[in-house]
């Protein structure tokens, strides 16, 4: 008689590069929430029992132990096949768990939020960041945001009652020049909007990643890595959101002394740009800092995920999605209540958008030929300021209108997807809700 072999017991083992951040701090969740990183930089939210199971399984252990020990550690009961189930279809498809001696399996599911940015370069590495944040983070003692403040107050009263911006409008308008130099500085103002993101994460006690450039849809924007701030209090989240918004207001005061010193009209227009351009970050209808300053009040890290779900949740006579009554009341009603505003504000931009792309290509296309004859001429005669020009013209042209053309594109595609996916049979798809935007990008606008 042929004796059977037991097949040895099967065991777990942390993905290789897994970080456990912790409990998130200030959730709009009505349970607790563990933040997990994986060796990819993708960050997951986890139940408290799923990141037991996670936190217990530094070592490769065999099933039973491995319940054991999280049964110990939650406090309640989990068996073997409790266990299983759950290493099988939640965590080794996230990628957090793997078994030492089976091959690699498929690459993990990353988060895609809408709206993100794509194409993403370093231009400052991380070290760098680090060093720079860390000589910098003074600026963020409370005595010192006060001064800055109030400083900023000061310098707008003062412009406003003894300069004249219209006077220097025209003066750089028509100094090629000077239109240069003006769009050079306000692109470094950009990138110390992001220094300041970095340093806000710094201050807080989180490590700041690489400083870059990407495109947001196809507008070329600078970028900070401050993925390391999930593990940060509600506190030290907002102030990393409004760290680059600090940072442009030091920039925007180092260009009012210079303007008082020197009367040059590219500086005032620097002091009243920047600070139109810090006002186009608070919105928070896209991803800039007034929507991740919003996330952060609400405890939620990707509002535009909930979009759906909320959506769903107000058709009558259907059920609150979970994905709705897993919030806190005051988070739900922060969430509902941007989704009631953003989605009818993206809805109309959609809407504009396509009455007026026609026209809007059409004079694209007229003034970009007007402008290649000129940057034509420019290279001909030996001009390069006027040739520079020229060529920023073009840009600055070509972008809006092409970017509006993709805009309208992405939405139809959304739709399409949208109602292909209502006549078709749904396919559960859990994994996605634990995940959260990879990185939390800052973009600051670089045109």
């Amino acid at each position: 008689m042929t004796q059977e072999i037991a097949a040895p017991p099967q065991r777990w083992q942390r993905a290789a590069g897994t970080e456990l951040l912790g409990l998130v701090s200030g959730s709009g969740l009505n349970h607790s929430t563990y933040l997990v990183r994986r060796a990819d930089g993708q960050v997951v939210q986890l139940s408290e029992l799923l990141h037991h199971i996670v936190a217990e399984a530094a070592r490769p252990l065999p099933s039973d132990e491995l319940a054991r020990r999280v049964s110990a550690g939650f406090g309640k009961e989990l068996d073997v096949e409790g266990l299983t189930l759950l290493a099988e279809s939640k965590l080794e498809p996230l990628g957090l768990l793997e078994h030492p001696d089976a091959a690699p399996a498929a690459p993990p599911p990353t988060a895609t939020p809408l709206l993100a940015l794509t194409a993403k370069a370093t231009l400052v590495p991380r070290a760098a960041v680090a060093r720079l944040s860390r000589l910098l983070r003074p600026l963020y003692a409370t005595p010192v945001v006060v001064l800055a403040c109030l400083a900023l107050v000061g310098l707008d009263v003062l412009l406003f009652t003894r300069s004249n911006a219209g006077a220097a409008l025209n003066d750089v308008l028509l100094t090629p020049g000077m239109l240069l130099s003006l769009f050079a500085l306000m692109s470094v103002g950009a990138l110390v909007h992001e220094v300041g993101h970095a340093t806000a994460c710094r201050y807080g006690g989180a490590k700041p990643g690489v400083i870059g450039v990407g495109l947001y849809l196809i507008f070329p924007a600078f970028y900070t890595d401050v993925t390391d701030s999930y593990r940060l209090s509600r506190a030290g989240r907002i102030r990393t959101d409004l760290g680059g918004l600090y940072f442009h207001l030091w920039w925007v005061l180092g260009a009012g002394l210079g303007y008082l010193a020197t009367d040059s009209p590219v500086l005032l227009l620097l002091v009243i740009m920047t600070q139109l351009q810090m006002a186009q970050q608070l919105p928070p209808a896209i991803r800039l800092d007034g929507y991740f300053v919003l996330a952060d009040l609400a405890g939620v890290p990707d509002l535009f995920a909930r979009v759906g779900p909320v959506l769903r949740s107000l058709v009558p006579g259907r059920g609150v999605d979970p994905r709705v009554s897993e919030l806190r009341p005051v988070s739900r009603w922060i969430v509902t209540s941007w989704v009631l505003i953003v989605v009818p504000f993206l809805a109309g931009v959609v809407v504009w958008l396509a009455v007026s792309l026609p026209y809007i290509l059409t004079s694209a296309a007229a003034a970009t030929e007007v402008h290649l004859r000129n940057l034509s001429l420019a290279v001909t005669t030996g001009q390069p300021v006027e040739a520079a020009l020229s060529l920023l013209a073009v840009t600055l042209i070509a972008l809006p209108a092409i970017g509006s053309a993709l805009i309208l594109a992405q939405a139809l595609a959304k739709i399409t997807h949208a109602a292909v996916q209502r006549l078709t049979p749904r396919v559960p798809r859990p994994l996605p809700r634990h995940l959260i935007p990879t990185t939390r990008l800052r973009i600051g606008r670089h045109s």
